[in-house]
């Protein structure tokens, strides 16, 4: 007789296995152990001796599905991936243990020369065999791409440039006379974030980059200078940026030394209004102060002007700040407009857990820190609420996080069966979802693209093919059907 054993009893008698094995081990109290002390004892049973992988994955693969670098090893070893096999060890290994079992994974991949897998040239659907084309790679880090025409995309990198794609291929000369990306710590520069086109381009040339600014005036022994959202727009000329205007400029009080949590995604609506989100900056509880720009979406006209039906636009004597069009959002890093609806939607990072698919309502709050489905970084409790009167559920949350990051809703001839689907990429996963919206329900469907690294950017170009951005690895890919599976 045959016996099926559902995934989540699998997962149940595998930590019991675990949980089994951990008790006949001898106590280390009096030394911690060597990084290869842990890797065997307790970690090759599953990732093989010589990490090869066996009943869980290869370290050297160059292949990384829960985050890249030493933060995230540390993290997923010490509390375990929510929803896999992975248990946390935090209870059973101390803190130099798991920081010496990460270094002696890193150094063997490092020994072993081991590198990330070049994106795969076919990728297979439920509907579509992908064909995938790598238009370039070892860019600085792209984080946004917007079309001109149909032959010429205007795309950003993070460290501050400006640059063109004409006819599939990458400009050498990047845009000149473009605004200074901020300083970091270390001195390189950083802070090109999304870039949008005017809906009436053809006729006006304007093109809107929001960007991390450093604040202009500097505080008393400051070692590290302030930094927050600002958006302008400006025109391309001969390869120069021309008649530069600023679009929003957030108060000098809301700029911090802290370098990330931007948020900052645009996206027009059908009447023309810009929204742009802007993350919580790492302070919180000020998502939930409307006198306050973090943790924000905004909305304003193409030139800067206030929306007079804002929500809170009338409310000026109680210091809100006109332009917030719904507030509670921790940092969200993809924003896009229903084509059916006309509704916006957005994707957000949660913490640990909790990733959210929002709709940006009109004067919602989505309850951002008070209510989330997620965890501090150290697995403790956030918050006691999941849900509280007067704030806004997710229409989908995740567990554990992917890191959410662009989105784009399908709209292409070249996909018919996906029409009006939403494509969601992930940057810790390394990956694209399909995900089926009817009306408020939303269904996962399937991958559409894995193994290519961090997914920062998609978008549909006037070819009907799917341009993707891989930050990191410096990738732009074009995707198209090459053939009709089912």
């Amino acid at each position: 007789m045959e016996i099926k054993l559902s995934y989540q009893l699998v997962v149940f008698l595998q930590r019991i296995l675990i949980f089994l094995a951990l008790l006949c081990l001898p106590s280390y109290s009096q030394a911690d152990r060597s990084g290869k002390e842990v890797y065997d004892q307790l970690c090759a049973a599953c990732h093989g001796v010589n990490m090869e992988g066996g009943q869980a994955g290869s370290f050297i693969d160059g292949v990384w599905n829960y985050g890249s670098g030493p933060s995230y090893h540390r993290r997923n070893i010490a509390f375990g991936i929510v929803g896999t096999p992975m248990v946390p060890w935090s209870t059973v290994l101390t803190d130099p243990e798991i920081v010496a079992v990460v270094e002696y994974i890193l150094a063997v991949e490092a020994e072993l020369k081991i590198e990330p897998p070049p994106p795969p040239d076919r990728f297979d659907t439920e509907h579509y065999r992908l064909k995938i084309d790598v238009l370039a790679e070892g860019l600085n880090q792209p984080w946004g791409i917007a079309f001109l025409d149909e032959r010429t995309a205007v795309f950003t990198e993070h460290q501050g440039n400006l640059r063109l794609l004409v006819d599939q291929q990458v400009v050498d000369q990047a845009i000149a006379n473009t605004p200074q990306a901020m300083i970091q710590p270390n001195g390189d520069r950083k802070g090109y974030l999304d870039i949008a086109v005017d809906p009436n381009y053809a006729e006006n040339g304007w093109i809107y980059l929001v960007y991390a600014h450093e604040a202009e005036n500097l505080v008393e022994n400051e070692e590290i200078k302030r930094s927050m959202v600002r958006v302008v727009r400006g025109r391309i000329k001969d390869m120069e940026w021309l008649d530069e205007e600023i679009i929003y400029s957030a108060p000098e009080n809301s700029y911090t030394p802290v370098r990330d949590h931007y948020g900052s995604r645009l996206v027009f609506d059908r009447e023309g209004y810009l929204y742009f989100s802007v993350g919580d900056r790492h302070l919180m509880i000020q998502a939930q102060n409307l006198g306050r720009p973090e943790g924000k979406f905004h909305r304003i006209h193409p030139d800067g002007r206030i929306a007079d039906s804002n929500p809170f636009s009338a409310m000026l004597l109680t210091g809100a700040l006109p332009t917030i069009f719904a507030y509670g959002s921790r940092n969200a890093q993809g924003l896009a407009m229903h084509p059916v609806t006309g509704e916006i939607w957005s994707s957000e990072h949660g913490p640990m857990g909790g990733d959210e698919l929002n709709k940006v309502v009109k004067g919602i709050n989505m309850g951002w820190p008070v209510i989330t489905m997620g965890l501090h970084s150290d697995n403790t409790l956030l918050t006691p609420y999941k849900e509280r009167e007067g704030m806004a559920q997710p229409m989908k949350y995740w567990i554990p996080s992917p890191a959410l990051s662009a989105i784009e809703f399908s709209t292409s001839p070249l996909f018919p069966k996906w029409q009006n689907n939403l494509l969601l990429a992930s940057l810790k996963h390394k990956n694209i979802r399909r995900l089926i919206i009817n009306g408020d329900q939303v269904t996962e469907a399937e991958f559409v693209l894995k193994g290519c690294g961090r997914i920062r950017d998609i978008t549909t170009g006037p070819d009907g093919a799917l341009y993707v951005l891989v930050d990191r690895r410096g990738f732009i890919l074009r995707l198209t059907p090459e053939g009709v599976l089912d």
